[in-house]
């Protein structure tokens, strides 16, 4: 397993998101070589590579598979100038790998709340947020991973639900060609979710295949049901429940969140 550094230096036309990279063949997890990559001292915006990781994580503490080259898998390093910014963090990632698919391959894919994006209702694509708090600065270490071909690896109960850039019909981008288009988005959705969130969220509300679907949400005091009809400035989303109470759920509030045949009617 290579990465070709020339490569995706000469494709980069971000100026400071992705243009440090670090690379490894093989790491437990991107998310935990980024954290100590910070605790050395790399700066901000670094990107932490992996050809495999043998212990990814998704929410939850619920595992990533990250076949050997199957995938594109990388944690960014960030530092959002407003602490009340960094929930924003892991929209912005989702519209980012959504750019760089569209951008790098012609593949146009859908957003579910609250982190995943999909091919045809088969998960492609994750994000993954997780913050460190110091006085006033927070440090966000944005996780991705995106399936670009179809492992043999991937546990059968895994399998049904997922799929990749090659299954979707589309011809797999190289890591570094899709990386630096990741980079070049992920710099721009970064500054949008500074300087003009509401836009940010307009743009991730109107890929959200969520919205107008009957949901049930796993929560830690219990299921709900609703009709996801809208998000929040910050991104949590409303659910209009039974009678009539409409009410908004964070993304940490929800264990799990499923679509549900048919409408719904309060």
């Amino acid at each position: 397993m290579t990465f070709d550094f020339n490569r995706y230096r000469s494709l980069l036309r971000s100026t400071g998101v992705g243009v440090e990279v670090t690379y490894a063949d093989v790491v437990d997890s991107t998310m935990d070589a980024a954290r100590a990559g910070a605790a050395a001292g790399r700066p901000p915006g670094s990107a932490y590579v992996a050809g495999e990781q043998t212990a990814g994580r998704g929410r939850e503490g619920r595992s990533w598979v990250s076949a050997a080259e199957a995938g594109l898998y990388v944690t960014y390093h960030l530092t959002p100038q407003r602490t009340a910014n960094a929930p924003l963090l892991t929209i912005a990632g989702a519209l980012a790998v959504a750019d760089a698919l569209e951008t790098t391959c012609g593949l146009k894919v859908d957003l579910k709340w609250p982190n995943d994006l999909l091919f045809e209702g088969r998960k492609l694509s994750g994000v993954l947020a997780e913050a460190r708090h110091s006085g006033r600065r927070v440090d966000v270490f944005l996780g991705i991973g995106v399936n670009l071909t179809t492992s043999a690896m991937l546990p059968p109960e895994v399998a049904e639900i997922a799929t990749s850039v090659e299954q979707a019909g589309a011809k797999p981008p190289a890591r570094e060609v899709l990386l630096a288009a990741l980079s070049r988005h992920l710099e721009r959705r970064t500054t949008q979710a500074e300087v003009d969130p509401a836009a940010l969220i307009a743009d991730w509300r109107e890929r959200l295949v969520t919205l107008g679907r009957r949901v049930r949400l796993h929560t830690p005091s219990g299921d709900v049901e609703g009709e996801a009809v809208d998000v929040t400035e910050t991104g949590e989303l409303i659910l209009a429940l039974p009678g009539g109470e409409r009410r908004a759920f964070a993304a940490g509030d929800a264990l799990a969140a499923a679509a549900l045949p048919g409408s719904y009617a309060s």
